[in-house]
């Protein structure tokens, strides 16, 4: 007998929820099923190109001295490190969580406890790193004798290895240690995502406007070597900036969900059911967008990439 749309095509319960609802993913009515198989295509098919494109962007960026040594570009490949994880562990595991629910497998339990787990550390992992590239970048424009004077490649490693360390263990010990509560499985990921936000926003307006404001100036003088190279340092914070557009467009729906979500509790079942695949899907591809965006506008990463394929065609 065919299920209604109330009816659910699982009857399984699992007390470890993922942290965007507060309604059981393996509870999905059949009117969604089509919605959910066709997320799980589209995450099967971007993932491939996910992770080759960001294992080659790190490439390109650790194999050529020069770039490896730039404070952008390695912090580039830190962001492509941590989009490269979305690629390799997130989305094969959306894929399969989709698949367990749908034919009612038996280890879906344990496959959402480990998906929620993975998804909080690679997104916490891509959130703060995109932070630390837009401070970087501020520095750079805003502040630039500060920058060349306390800004190393060794110390913003060291930043990032610690702000990972943080993301990791704190958002663990508060996944574990907080009741289970709608609101407390809500507050790790909003107390990373909200903040970073509004840095971000904040850090990108600003050295936008100060590039495009100084750009005039320079293509209105006579330009030197030294002028053109600032030049092309502005042209990387555009970039920054396209992928902080990619960002907002994923992020903006899932912000005013958590902060609508902690606030007043809930939402009704068909709306989180709707919304749940929708929302991760769309963080999965920024993964994939981020790095077709560097492999497009960064000149250098462009043709190394470029020549790594077609060494690879070869």
């Amino acid at each position: 007998m065919a299920l209604t749309s109330s009816q659910t095509v699982s009857s399984f319960q699992c007390s470890f929820t993922v942290y965007f609802d507060s309604t059981n993913i393996t509870h999905i009515p059949a009117l969604f099923v089509p919605t959910w198989i066709s997320l799980g295509i589209i995450n099967a098919v971007t993932f491939p190109p996910t992770v080759l494109i960001n294992l080659l962007v790190i490439w390109t960026v650790l194999e050529n001295e020069q770039l490896r040594s730039n404070s952008y570009y390695l912090l580039v490949a830190i962001l492509s490190l941590s989009d490269f994880l979305v690629g390799l562990v997130v989305q094969p595991l959306s894929v399969a969580l989709i698949v367990s629910v749908i034919v009612q497998f038996s280890l879906a339990c344990e496959l959402v406890m480990t998906y929620a787990i993975l998804t909080l550390l690679c997104y916490g992992w891509s959130t703060v790193t995109m932070v630390i590239v837009s401070l970087e970048r501020y520095l750079y424009i805003e502040h630039p004798l500060y920058y060349q004077v306390s800004v190393t490649t060794k110390k913003l490693m060291i930043v990032t290895a610690v702000s990972w360390l943080v993301v990791g263990t704190g958002g663990l010990a508060s996944r574990f240690l907080m009741s289970d509560s709608f609101q407390s499985r809500q507050l790790p990921l909003t107390l990373i995502i909200c903040p970073s936000f509004f840095i971000i926003l904040f850090c990108v307006t600003k050295i936008h406007l100060t590039a495009r404001r100084q750009m005039r100036a320079i293509v209105a003088q006579q330009q030197s070597v030294a002028q053109q190279s600032k030049i092309k340092e502005y042209k990387r914070t555009f970039t920054l900036g396209l992928i902080v557009l990619a960002s907002v467009v994923c992020l903006c729906p899932i912000l005013v969900l958590k902060i609508v979500g902690v606030v007043n509790g809930n939402w009704s079942d068909d709306f989180k059911y709707l919304s749940q695949g929708i929302y991760i899907s769309g963080l999965n591809l920024q993964s994939l967008i981020n790095s077709i965006i560097y492999s497009l506008r960064l000149s250098d990463i462009r043709s190394g990439v470029a020549k790594k394929l077609c060494c690879n065609r070869q």
